[in-house]
């Protein structure tokens, strides 16, 4: 690949927007007191789903462990594992994130002692070998240009029998197969005229008009996963999230059914920038045989 510059200057300047849409109002009235009631929520709403933010992170464990959060996005994630007592460093490519992130360390105060956030690039971690615990990623490592050299900073970085959490997008799923290759790949085309196809028709939300491209988004397959985790020891996967309302067009008055049938749950507002609309007890079965996420955990190997 060429114009490594370039591109990750597009990656800082899609993810940069996405956060002003989502979280710019949210992120805004934090004040301490609604921070720690925000955290509260979303743990309930990560054990209500499922999340590997509850059921891959052992949170009553987490106190003095030396975490690193690979995509801190606007810190919520951080911020909960914080307020367990993990000693936090949390990355991303895009300032304005990093600044989210340690404006609610800040807050925390003496919860988040130790911790900090700063900007670096998951492909070029600025750590020595072996210097963390857990190394935990949401969502982010199938937006970098190298998804592989990602995944082995990640091993570098963590200590021998230190553990991996990883959220990566599966490739065998509803969402990729039906939703997205299908209806948009082609149904509508896109997957004949832009390499980048995926990647533009995904990811974008709140409430700006999107004016940036996202420059990569990538699925894995099984097989695909467990190469990119080969490095480790120990990997156990499982699958997640499954959603009526993503389904094109369709899903629009699913969602509004949706959300007058289950509600929604406050638990997404530091997440997502708005509630989240539960799933119901069917999206959560079909979750783990179709999900969109794949939930892998990986422990190094006590000697490399």
């Amino acid at each position: 690949m060429s114009d490594t510059g370039g591109e990750k200057f597009d990656i800082q300047e899609f993810w940069g927007a996405l956060y002003g849409s989502l979280y710019r109002e949210s992120d805004g009235g934090l004040t301490r007191d609604v921070l720690f009631q925000a955290l509260n929520d979303l743990e309930d709403m990560f054990r209500l789903r499922g999340h590997m933010a509850t059921a891959e992170m052992p949170l009553a464990a987490l106190r003095g462990k030396l975490v690193l959060e690979i995509g801190s996005g606007a810190g919520g994630h951080s911020a909960l594992f914080a307020k367990y007592g993990a000693v936090m460093t949390s990355v991303d490519i895009t300032n304005p994130r990093v600044r989210a992130t340690q404006a609610k360390f800040d807050l925390m105060g003496d919860h988040a002692a130790g911790c900090r956030a700063m900007e670096a690039d998951a492909e070029n971690l600025p750590f020595a070998d072996a210097s963390f615990d857990i190394v935990y990623s949401n969502g982010v490592l199938h937006h970098t240009r190298d998804t592989e050299r990602a995944i082995a900073e990640v091993h570098r970085v963590l200590k021998p029998k230190g553990r991996a959490i990883v959220m990566l997008y599966c490739k065998d799923s509803w969402h990729y197969w039906i939703n997205m290759f299908l209806c948009i790949g082609i149904l509508m085309g896109k997957a004949f005229r832009d390499p980048n196809w995926l990647g533009k028709a995904s990811e974008w939300g709140g409430k700006d008009a999107q004016t940036v491209a996202n420059p990569y988004t990538r699925c894995y397959t099984a097989a695909e996963m467990r190469r990119l985790f080969g490095a480790f020891g120990r990997v156990r996967m499982r699958k997640g999230e499954f959603y009526f309302y993503l389904i094109p067009k369709i899903g629009r008055l699913y969602r509004r059914y949706q959300i007058r049938k289950y509600g929604t749950h406050p638990g997404g507002v530091l997440v997502y920038g708005e509630p989240w609309p539960i799933q119901s007890p069917l999206e959560l079965w079909l979750g783990r045989f179709m999900g969109f996420s794949w939930f892998i955990e990986a422990e190094k190997p006590a000697e490399d």
